[in-house]
């Protein structure tokens, strides 16, 4: 069955505020002498009734299972029939509590007035009421308990006027079990703390109460500050944050720990054998089992009280020698899940590592490809040549002079699949080089701009992949363009390819460089492995000119 039901419950539920009124009065009633009577004895069990309903720990739409029914019907009974001061008296100790507890969750601050109201009148319940009941030695004079338990009922109907709003779902988070303990005991202490000054010092109980709220007040403002001071101490607070944090392990110490295994294993799976076994070694641990890609290691007996955490590609566990704690499984937990944090570091430092090599691999493959095709374009043409009529020994000559550079060509480029990691550095003199570039392309139809050319020293092997990359490009669109002219110059050490045809569109020549682009003539990487390599020199390849009529680029120093 449900515990409340029907249009009514539903209309209790609206308003706390009436419900925590009815509930004070019912308590009122019985603190100040209602116990007594059998008949007013009866309000204790309503009083429950409405307090389950008022109360924030579970929600109320909740069924009870035979087993928890009968226990609140033999917890009722029992209270019932043993109702006294001393009940009473924890009744309204453990009532603060759960009002002190609300407080801290409640947002707003007229609503925590209202609770702040109800709490002030539960705390002259107690003490004026419940208290004196106890003990005939206990005398509330000059005040008259017949006039406080006539008057002070009227007081309550203030609650109303306060706003409060019902909870959708009641749960932990709706009370702070830590403020409502910490009332409690604040709330026994000032009980027992007047008591107990009102026997030993022989004083009134009204002059015990006061003193006893004065050094009781000035204790909670000396613990409420040094919980968060402002004098650069760090205070209660963060002491005891500290404790719950590091239970069983320091926290700095365990990451001291993963680091060196970090610095000692550089494969994950040895990195978390280590830590694990690490692990192992705290006395509060009976044993620890971890997975990754192959069968499950095991180190001690696996006990009933088992801490697990998973993530991708990993499995760890802890077990306990003895039951754990809330705050012992939630610190074991981080411990695992630290574990868990470096394996993944190390597994993505390993991928990349591969991708690195993957990378260099498809580098190298990729300017190789894109010199080997540079090779047989210059071997078509030179076939081209060969087939045309002319004069024998000519051809023979030009055949002469060409093959042996293409043959010198092709063992560069096979030597960069003997070691991928570098670019052949080379140095020839500019005019060495211009030359023998010249003598290289001999068959090519296109203008050598006469130059000056110092004995400076440059880089053969970038300059001969630019040139060769510039020069396939301008014949390649030589062919959609029959009449294109191109010029090679090189002056002051700046290597400059031009032509005279149509402009290159502004999207493709702004990301020219960037990466590779559509092209219909070639695999449109080899501008961007240009300039790659010139950064790799310290040079800079440039568009320089890109209008109709003059489209050039330039390869200069940086």
């Amino acid at each position: 069955m449900n515990i409340l039901q029907g249009e009514g419950t539903r209309c209790l539920l609206a308003r706390p505020n009436l419900l925590l009124m009815l509930h004070l009065g019912m308590v009122h009633v019985l603190s100040f002498g209602g116990w007594q009577d059998a008949s007013l004895k009866l309000l204790w069990v309503v009083a429950l009734g409405v307090f389950l309903l008022w109360q924030p720990f579970v929600a109320s739409d909740n069924r009870l299972r035979p087993v928890h029914a009968a226990f609140l019907w033999l917890g009722v009974t029992l209270s019932t029939v043993f109702l006294g001061p001393w009940l009473l008296l924890i009744w309204c100790g453990v009532l603060a509590a759960a009002i002190g507890g609300r407080v801290l969750w409640t947002a707003s601050s007229s609503e925590r007035a209202g609770y702040l109201f109800a709490f002030g009148y539960l705390i002259v319940v107690t003490v004026l009421g419940a208290l004196p009941e106890i003990s005939t030695g206990v005398d509330t004079a000059p005040l008259s308990r017949d006039v406080i338990a006539r008057g002070m009922p009227m007081l309550l109907p203030i609650l109303l006027f306060f706003p409060a709003r019902q909870t959708s779902e009641r749960r932990a988070g709706a009370f702070d079990l830590f403020y409502g303990l910490l009332v409690f005991l604040v709330l026994a202490v000032f009980v027992l703390g007047a008591l107990a000054y009102m026997l030993i010092g022989q004083v009134a109980y009204l002059d015990a109460l006061i003193k006893t709220s004065w050094v009781l007040a000035v204790a909670l403002l000396l613990v409420a500050w040094a919980w968060n001071p402002r004098a650069g101490f760090a205070g209660i607070g963060a002491s005891l944050s500290r404790a719950l944090l590091t239970v069983g392990m320091p926290l700095e110490d365990w990451l001291a720990q993963l680091g060196e295994e970090s610095e000692r294993a550089r494969d994950p799976e040895a990195f978390v054998a280590g830590a694990m076994k690490r692990l192992f070694d705290n006395p509060w641990v009976a044993g620890v089992s971890w997975q990754t890609q192959g069968p499950e290691h095991v180190l001690g007996p696996q006990l009933v009280h088992v801490c697990r955490y998973r993530t991708e590609g990993l499995m760890l566990s802890l077990s306990f020698r003895h039951l754990p704690t809330e705050p012992i499984r939630w610190h074991a937990e981080w411990l695992l899940r630290l574990v868990a944090e470096f394996f993944q570091v190390k597994r993505q430092a390993q991928a990349l590592q591969r991708l690195g090599y993957l990378q260099a691999v498809y580098e190298t493959g990729a300017r190789v490809t894109h010199d080997v095709k540079n090779l047989l374009q210059s071997l078509q043409a030179l076939c081209y040549a060969a087939s045309q009529p002319g004069d024998p020994a000519q051809i023979t000559a030009m055949l002469g002079r060409q093959l042996p550079l293409i043959a010198e060509r092709l063992t560069n480029t096979l030597d960069k699949l003997q070691s991928p990691a570098g670019a052949d550095r080379t140095a020839l003199p500019m005019d060495v080089w211009w030359h023998s570039a010249q003598h290289r392309h001999a068959h090519v139809s296109m203008t050598w701009c006469p130059a000056e050319v110092s004995g400076a020293m440059v880089p053969a092997a970038l300059f001969d992949t630019v040139l060769d990359n510039l020069i396939h490009n301008a014949l390649a669109k030589r062919q959609r363009e029959p009449v294109l002219q191109i010029e090679v110059r090189l002056e002051d050490g700046v290597l400059t390819v031009a032509d005279d045809g149509s402009m290159i569109p502004v999207a493709q020549a702004e990301r020219l460089f960037a990466g590779p682009v559509a092209s219909a003539d070639g695999l449109g990487i080899g501008l961007c492995q240009s300039f790659s390599l010139a950064q790799e020199f310290g040079y800079r390849l440039s568009l320089v000119d890109n209008r109709p009529g003059r489209v050039s680029f330039s390869l200069s120093a940086s």
